[in-house]
């Protein structure tokens, strides 16, 4: 009888026990539940408040919603009033579209969290995703430009895509050299072919415009950054897809960008007058990247492909960009107004590179 209570006992304690747990359990969800009802709420009043912040004054705010989320206007009123949330697709189109950083809305005082701005849409066609990729470079440059403060860290290991912006030949072989790593396109495509598209020739203008206003940049090179431009044309020329008259006119490009380069050095300002300067990498560098500092903002650029860029505006990971830009700089020399011996052996190795455009790729 004894033990027949002791075990009643214990199933009604282990019972109490569980009603206890199950009562936490509880409690802990509702209050997660709570918490992110209220963050949810901030996140909508945040958004709600950059949307009438960004958009112009001469179109309603539910218009423009129901226009580029595809919803009813009831729906764009309730997201407006935080009575629903946006989704995280229409915060997205939100951001693009009005040119804001998803940070600001989802990851506030949060620096655990990283967004990246990155372009990619697999069911454009070449033509529309190299325009959509050099529009948002372009977007990040303008933000430069137009600030009265600014710096900007530029580390390469290749030539850029700003740097040939004004070339049409290089240009075009950029572009040429995109489509073919990142579409299927035929094994025969030649060179010669390809047509810049007056979309993308508009914004080459554009950076042109604001080329002179983007200044104070430092640049850390690599000791052979034309060599993977080079090895590029021999590929393409030992294929028969670029003529030897295509050659010429690369090759004429290439120097005048080389030329640039070397008046930097001896002067500390490039042909718009912007101030720059040049440091030689004694170690090898793997892929360009920037670092920028504009009016009191900082974002990151890493290079995923010859054109789209990976931006980061996350405030911890870009500290930590600029440490290691600053600890590349250390093992780096001032080539700038400087060390005219290592300038010259530096453009001597340059022009012998480009010296060797027809010769045939040695694989092994």
């Amino acid at each position: 009888m004894a033990k027949k209570c002791d075990s009643v006992k214990n199933f009604l304690l282990f019972f109490d026990y569980y009603k206890i747990l199950i009562y936490l359990c509880l409690k802990i969800i509702t209050e997660n539940l709570y918490a992110r009802i209220i963050m949810r709420g901030k996140q909508n009043d945040l958004l709600s408040a950059k949307i009438l912040e960004s958009i112009p004054e001469n179109i309603k705010p539910i218009e423009f919603l129901t226009e580029l989320l595809n919803i009813g206007k009831e729906s764009a009123y309730r997201r407006m009033r935080s009575e629903i949330p946006f989704t995280f697709e229409e915060i997205t189109k939100l951001a693009l579209e009005l040119d804001f950083s998803v940070d600001e809305i989802i990851g506030k005082n949060k620096e655990e969290r990283i967004f990246l701005d990155l372009q990619a849409n697999s069911t454009a066609s070449h033509d529309e995703s190299f325009l959509s990729a050099i529009k948002e470079y372009y977007k990040f440059c303008e933000l430069i430009s137009n600030a009265q403060q600014k710096e900007v860290m530029v580390v390469l290991n290749r030539n850029s895509f700003a740097s040939f912006i004004g070339y049409d030949s290089l240009f075009k072989l950029y572009y040429y050299n995109w489509k073919h790593q990142t579409y299927n396109v035929s094994l025969s495509d030649p060179f010669c072919e390809t047509v810049i598209p007056p979309q993308i020739n508009a914004i080459r203008q554009q950076f042109k415009a604001i080329k002179p206003n983007i200044y104070n940049v430092h640049y850390i090179i690599d000791r052979d950054i034309f060599q993977n431009v080079v090895r590029e044309i021999q590929y393409y020329y030992n294929r028969k897809l670029i003529t030897d008259e295509e050659i010429n006119a690369l090759r004429e490009e290439l120097h005048q960008v080389l030329r640039n380069m070397e008046t930097i050095m001896q002067t500390g300002c490039n042909d718009s007058g912007a101030s720059m300067n040049y440091y030689l990498s004694l170690l090898d560098i793997e892929t360009n990247t920037n670092y920028a500092t504009f009016d009191g903002n900082i974002a990151s650029l890493y290079q995923m492909h010859p054109v789209n860029l990976i931006c980061i505006v996350n405030q911890e990971i870009c500290r930590m960009q600029k440490r290691w830009i600053e600890a590349i700089k250390k093992y780096s020399i001032l080539v700038t107004l400087s060390n005219e011996i290592l300038q010259a052996e530096f453009i001597n190795k340059q022009i012998e590179y480009l010296s060797n455009l027809t010769k045939e790729i040695i694989y092994f």
